[in-house]
């Protein structure tokens, strides 16, 4: 059980890496609409491992878990710690803009070119 589980956890980290890289380059295209399709996608896969809620609540430790897998999970933590002005509804978007900053490639590599 443990090994399928480890290796349910190595695919997991290389899709949330693919998208990652896909969701940079629909940034640089400004395709919103797509970015936040492929985004909810990811986050179905993630709370099918059971390491999210369907609140997006994380529901384990992120340092436990591979780089990628951590940055994302970290990233929803810091989502639903920051204030939300009248109580908006986290978005996706909300999570995308700290998901990608987290990332090395994304703030070195594309977010310069953004200006």
């Amino acid at each position: 059980m443990t090994q399928q589980l480890n290796e349910l956890l190595q695919e997991l980290e290389i899709e949330i890496e693919h998208t990652l890289y896909a969701l940079i380059d629909l940034e640089l295209e400004e395709n919103y609409a797509a970015m936040n399709t492929r985004f909810a996608q990811l986050l179905t896969k993630v709370q099918a491992a059971q390491l999210i809620d369907y609140k997006l609540d994380v529901l384990v430790e992120p340092e436990a878990f591979a780089t990628e897998t951590c940055i994302l999970l970290q990233s929803l933590l810091e989502a639903k710690a920051r204030p939300n002005k009248r109580h908006r509804l986290l978005t996706h978007r909300m999570i995308l803009k700290i998901w990608l900053r987290k990332n090395q490639r994304f703030t070195k590599e594309f977010l310069p070119q953004m200006f």
